[in-house]
């Protein structure tokens, strides 16, 4: 940890940002009360993964494939009529569905970041990032935020503050990385101090809890799930959305009904977009993480921390394990 603290220290100093930091801790509300806008990938008694941002790209070749492969479907149906013309219909409709096959795959299996893992057996903070694993113990986080407001001719007035988290690579105590937890454009200070509250809330008074952060006995992890979902969700036509854009004078009715029509036409396209992602996030939740990551998010796995692990091997000098985790570590 020391690493961290130094390297925290250093870039405040370096970069003339101490006194506009605001810095965050494990042990101290944040906010008046937690909140999270869809970032919470999923949440369980033993963790909470929460999207790094990294799938929001993915399925979007597959989609543009599986549309042309609808669409040509559609348009040469009539050439059906003809005779002879089957063997090339179907040619050509197998030789597209078969490029969009391999695209899913390819989009489903390549490896891709991790989502960031907070556990509470082993209050550790975890990211993959292929095959670097970074971790960080959960009481002794380094956070922190820093909101500013930007002003160009194309976007206006715009706010936007990072919120980040420092990790250190295991095994390589001295290679530090700064994690943003959420994407900073158009957040304020107020709302990342919620979200890190949320996180706050889930590690030290979770893992279920109501919208004012007080226990709950029973589990809300389908609210949450949902959550993510609808916020992640591009398949849809924003009907009404438009209509109110009309009343308030904002798009002209002309415009509404033709991005309807647009929205309808690229409807496949965005919804085999969400089912790749579905399953791309699936994989990565599930496959890619280190063999010592998933052994510590089973409900009777280790408790160590990867950091005692560390210890252990003499890579954090000074440093003590708690007296419960001086026990023999297990890996």
């Amino acid at each position: 940890m020391q690493s961290i603290k130094t390297y925290f220290a250093d870039l405040s100093q370096r970069l003339g940002l101490a006194d506009e930091l605001i810095v965050l801790s494990p042990k101290r509300r944040a906010a008046k009360q937690p909140m999270q806008l869809g970032e919470v990938q999923d949440q369980t008694e033993h963790y909470l993964d929460l999207s790094s941002g990294a799938e929001e790209g993915k399925g979007i070749f597959t989609g543009l494939w599986g549309l042309l492969t609808l669409y040509t479907v559609i348009l040469m149906a009539p050439a059906l009529r003809l005779e002879g013309e089957l063997i090339n219909y179907l040619t050509v409709i197998g030789g597209a569905f078969g490029i969009t096959l391999t695209v899913f795959l390819l989009e489903v299996f390549w490896p891709s970041s991790s989502p960031i893992r907070f556990n509470r057996r082993t209050r550790e903070v975890y990211f993959q990032d292929k095959n670097k694993l970074y971790h960080a113990p959960w009481d002794e986080a380094v956070a922190w935020m820093q909101e500013s407001r930007t002003v160009t001719q194309y976007t206006g007035a715009m706010t936007e503050t990072p919120l980040q988290l420092l990790l250190q690579r295991y095994g390589h105590a001295d290679e530090v990385i700064a994690l943003r937890l959420s994407l900073p454009m158009g957040r304020t200070a107020e709302t990342q101090g919620m979200l890190w509250e949320y996180l706050r809330c889930y590690m030290e008074e979770g893992p279920w809890f109501d919208e004012q952060g007080n226990p709950l006995s029973a589990s809300n992890r389908k609210e949450v799930l949902e959550k993510y979902r609808k916020k992640h969700k591009t398949a849809k036509v924003n009907l009404q959305l438009n209509r109110d854009l009309v009343q308030k004078n904002i798009m002209p009715r002309g415009r509404m009904w033709a991005t309807t029509v647009f929205e309808v036409f690229m409807l496949p396209l965005f919804y085999i977009r969400d089912l790749t992602a579905k399953y791309a996030r699936q994989r990565a939740a599930s496959n890619q993480w280190h063999p010592l990551v998933k052994e510590r998010c089973r409900p009777d796995g280790p408790t160590t921390r990867l950091y005692d692990l560390e210890v252990a091997e003499g890579l954090h000098e000074g440093a003590e394990m708690s007296a419960a985790e001086q026990a023999p570590v297990s890996r």
